[in-house]
């Protein structure tokens, strides 16, 4: 199986019920995928008994995850970096919390000479204020994207993380926004 595109990210607002529940707002496209990076943080420990290993975990606490899209909608920032904006300025203050947020993507693997789309879904994810970098332009035009960075969580429930492989790629979308509790 080949991993040989990228496409669709979704995300939506988390809400959080005091029971551990997740909800979340409708999603929406916060640009055009361009790439798309997930680092697990794993709690890894042995036990030895008797000189040889008796038991070993390797559980996933959450993670780092970095999203690289094609432009920087003010509006996405905001909502995601928990700025606020008026008439198109962006007000980032330093008591801004970023909220919560579902994040999902489609992958398109070659599997057998055949196009299969993996949906992927994070439920908790929080991003973090970008570094910024620009250059001048040169003789020859070199192209910037944006990147976020976000810390994975593990909810309550422990679900962090939930895929599905399909056919089609409209199958992997609206896969996809289910997990944001979106009706077909």
């Amino acid at each position: 199986m080949a991993k040989i595109g990228l496409s669709d990210f979704r995300y939506g607002v988390a809400t959080e019920a005091s029971d551990g529940t997740i909800t979340y707002a409708t999603p929406k496209k916060p640009g055009k995928a361009i790439s798309f990076n997930f680092d697990p943080t794993k709690s890894d420990a042995s036990l030895y008994a008797d000189d040889v290993l008796a038991e070993h975990d390797s559980s996933v606490t959450g993670g780092t995850c970095t999203m690289g899209i094609d432009r920087e909608d003010p509006t996405t920032y905001a909502e995601l970096l928990g700025h606020t904006t008026n008439e198109g300025e962006v007000v980032s203050n330093t008591n801004d919390i970023a909220p919560y947020v579902g994040l999902g993507r489609v992958a398109t693997l070659l599997v057998d000479g055949a196009y299969k789309y993996r949906a992927t879904f994070f439920a908790k994810v929080q991003f973090s204020e970008p570094s910024e970098e620009n250059n001048t332009r040169g003789e020859s035009v070199e192209f910037g994207t944006y990147e976020l960075e976000g810390v994975v969580a593990v909810p309550v429930d422990g679900n962090w993380r939930k895929y599905k492989t399909f056919d089609t790629k409209a199958e992997a979308i609206a896969y996809l926004e289910s997990c944001f509790g979106v009706k077909p």
